[in-house]
């Protein structure tokens, strides 16, 4: 657990950066930080490990006070990934990554396996280990990154725009990796990020800033989402706020179709239907096909890709996207294990949250 007590930071030029902020990340889950440009929140990571120092208040780390705490040991406890990585460009990238257990004193046959077990956990082989930073991709510095942040197993991780630097489609590959890492260690983990969407996918708790380094709310995604404290809030999270609360509702009171479906490999497609499913020989979902355009020779290149939302987990957001990404207006819903559930069309799927909207609304 991070907890600030009355914390405040003002420089000597007079201007206050944090103005007492009073803030907990829990144990073992990921606390964003978000608000405008100059509100505080990278001088709020940085306090943390006390890169800068707070004017006034206590910052607890599992119940010490850091300003109490020999600030380099307690920088070897607390991993930090920084946006473009910030990696050694003189080391390897196995060097990289075992720079703090060697400062540890941590072998260096030992560091050097560890090293390998997190390039496997962060989603690279080891090929890349005796690469050099200026050798890998801008996606691929930031694993790196994040495997030297976690290479002393630290309690607590610091995260300043992490995955800004990379393009949208690495971005969520990267967030998703992440989610992946964080399932497995639940690491507590502050994080500063500009991006909503990235706070909202990856965040427990979110805290918004307002300038002058003022807390305006904080809470979960969907608290906020929800019921945003003030219009700066609401402003902040932009007019596609209701959209984005779609990702935290589960899907019920559907009642799914059973759209026929085409088996890959095989002659025909039953007809009467503009758009059928494709599925593979274990009857999972891989997408949409014309039956007259079906033959034993159909291959999944033809198919109209697809992705299937869960029945059982997926939220209204993703059945919504699936829905209007389709040819025929209507999402593929599957099993969690799977496997081929049915399709819902889009009047439905708006229909649903419509009614859900009522009965939430019903019962505040």
């Amino acid at each position: 657990m991070i907890e600030f007590s009355d914390v405040t930071k003002v420089y000597d030029d007079g201007t206050t950066a944090v103005d007492d902020l009073s803030i907990t990340a829990p144990t073992g889950k990921i606390t964003v930080l978000v608000g405008p440009s100059g509100c505080g929140k990278t001088t709020t990571l940085r306090m943390v490990n006390r890169l800068i120092e707070p004017t006034r208040g206590k910052i607890l780390l599992g119940g010490e006070d850091s300003g109490e705490i020999d600030r380099i040991q307690m920088r070897r406890r607390i991993g930090y990934v920084i946006q473009n990585a910030g990696l050694f460009p003189h080391q390897t990238v196995v060097d990289n990554i075992c720079a703090v257990p060697y400062l540890n004193g941590v072998k260096r046959g030992e560091a050097r396996r560890r090293a390998q077990e997190l390039l496997t956990l962060v989603g690279l082989d080891e090929t890349y280990a005796k690469r050099y930073p200026w050798q890998l991709s801008g996606g691929q510095q930031q694993r790196v990154g994040v495997a030297r942040a976690l290479a002393a197993d630290p309690p607590y991780m610091l995260m300043d725009e992490p995955f800004s630097a990379v393009d949208p489609i690495v971005r969520k590959q990267l967030q998703q990796e992440f989610l992946r890492i964080q399932g497995d260690l639940a690491k507590t983990i502050l994080m500063v990020t500009h991006d909503i969407d990235e706070a909202l996918r990856l965040g427990d708790q979110i805290v918004v800033f307002s300038e002058g380094g003022v807390v305006a709310q904080s809470g979960s995604p969907a608290e906020i989402l929800a019921r945003p404290a003030n219009r700066f809030v609401a402003d902040f999270l932009g007019a596609s706020r209701g959209y984005h609360a779609l990702g935290f509702e589960t899907i019920r009171g559907l009642d799914p179709q059973q759209t026929p479906t085409f088996t890959l490999g095989e002659p025909s497609a039953p007809a009467g239907e503009p758009w059928i499913v494709a599925i593979d020989h274990d009857h999972r979902p891989l997408g949409w096909v014309q039956p007259g355009r079906v033959s034993d020779r159909t291959r999944a290149d033809d198919v109209q890709t697809a992705t299937a939302v869960s029945l059982d987990s997926g939220s209204r957001r993703e059945l919504l996207d699936a829905a209007l990404a389709s040819p025929g207006g209507s999402a593929i819903l599957a099993h969690d294990d799977g496997t081929y559930a049915g399709t819902v069309h889009l009047d439905e799927v708006i229909r649903s949250a419509v009614d859900a909207l009522g009965e939430e609304r019903a019962a505040r």
